[in-house]
Parts: C-alpha cells; sequence; structure tokens
C-alpha cells in the first residue's frame, strides 16, 4: 500500500514540477516580467498602459501578452472596444515580487 502512495506521490510531485517548468519558461523574458510588474503594480490596464514596458512595439507587446493569457498567467476582459489585461494569480505576484527582491 505505501508503495502505492509513494508512486502516486512521485507522479504528483512530477506532474507540480512540468506546470513550474511551464510557468517559469513564460516568464522567461524581461519584456513579459516587466508586462506583469506593471500589470501588477497598475491593476487592470489596456495595451497602451503598458507600452512603455522596455520600449517595444504594440504588435510585439500583443504576442508577449498572448503567451502570458496562454499560460494562465494573464486574464483579458474587454470592455466596450478595448481589452484590459490584468494578473490575479498570487503565485505570480509573489514571485515578481520576490523577482524585483533578488534584483535590487
Amino acid at each position: 500500500m505505501n508503495m502505492i502512495k509513494e508512486k502516486q506521490a512521485t507522479s504528483e510531485h512530477r506532474r507540480e514540477m512540468r506546470e513550474a517548468a511551464k510557468l517559469l519558461r513564460a516568464l522567461a523574458n524581461p519584456i513579459r516580467l516587466c508586462l506583469l510588474e506593471k500589470l501588477i503594480e497598475d491593476g487592470p490596464t489596456n495595451v497602451k498602459g503598458i507600452g512603455e514596458c522596455m520600449d517595444v512595439s504594440q504588435p510585439n507587446l500583443s504576442q508577449h501578452l498572448k503567451v502570458l493569457r496562454d499560460q494562465g498567467i494573464v486574464e483579458a476582459e474587454k470592455i466596450q472596444n478595448q481589452v484590459f489585461y490584468s494578473c490575479e494569480r498570487e503565485d505570480v505576484r509573489k514571485l515578481i515580487e520576490t523577482l524585483k527582491e533578488v534584483g535590487k
């Protein structure tokens, strides 16, 4: 019986590590880190409001936002003709805060 539990725990641990690696890959870009920092500090923001991150073009910014959306890191809400982005994930918020401290 213990062997079954150990195998399940190991399988669960592997799944968790794969998910963590996937999150880190999505964050492993200075533009995406800048976007997340801005969204966390300012709250829901449209593309114009976060456009100054790393001085990138709007199409490039949209590509990075898509990566973050696809990974479930950023949420998008359309209000009239604008899309507002936000990051509500507490684990991501903590990670960004930790990275800011490490970078000081």
